[in-house]
């Protein structure tokens, strides 16, 4: 046994990299989907304190407009990412309805800041997003995004978010994937 441990340590390095996205880690885009839905609770409570309505479409054009700027630095197709970002948005506003459904009253006394505390946070999920977005897609062929998007699904499932949340927020996906591949040379 002993002498195969030096072996196995050495086949390591070159096993991570099959791994690494498609293995569900923490940064994987999967888990940022995740955590990006994971705030919309903490967001629902927020624009009822403020008394804001869960649609606004001035505010959901210039996250738009802000995340095609940043895919297209990355080098990302812009309909690429407002396909994957209006899928992840139109899941954002269903947990949301979905959040506000189950809690008809105040759940805090102090809900977090949405310019203060929430927005930043979504703003950084958002650029880990991206850049993982350009990462899963230029570096896999069509069979592992797909997998990617089937991953996608798996853990939205696992969180425990319903179908009506998983399923704008896998077909952003999706579709910003098929995008990508529609798009090569």
């Amino acid at each position: 046994m002993r002498s195969l441990l030096p072996s196995l340590l050495l086949l390591l390095p070159l096993l991570m990299p099959a791994c690494s996205g498609l293995g569900g880690s923490r940064h994987s885009l999967p888990a940022l989907m995740v955590k990006r839905l994971d705030w919309m609770d903490d967001v629902a409570e927020a624009k009822r304190a403020k008394g804001l309505p869960i649609t606004d479409p001035k505010r959901e054009a210039e996250l738009l407009r802000s995340m095609m700027q940043r895919g297209d630095a990355a080098g990302l197709n812009d309909e690429s990412v407002r396909l994957f970002f209006s899928g992840q948005m139109q899941a954002a506003k269903v947990r949301q309805e979905e959040w506000l459904r189950q809690h008809p009253t105040a759940t805090t006394a102090q809900p977090p800041d949405l310019a203060t505390t929430i927005r930043p946070a979504l703003d950084e999920i958002g650029t880990q997003m991206i850049e993982q977005l350009e990462e899963e897609t230029r570096h896999r062929t069509p069979i592992e995004a797909a997998a990617l998007v089937t991953q996608a699904q798996n853990r939205l499932m696992q969180a425990g978010y319903s179908e009506a949340v998983v399923k704008p927020a896998v077909e952003g996906l999706k579709d910003a994937v098929d995008m990508y591949f529609a798009s090569w040379p």
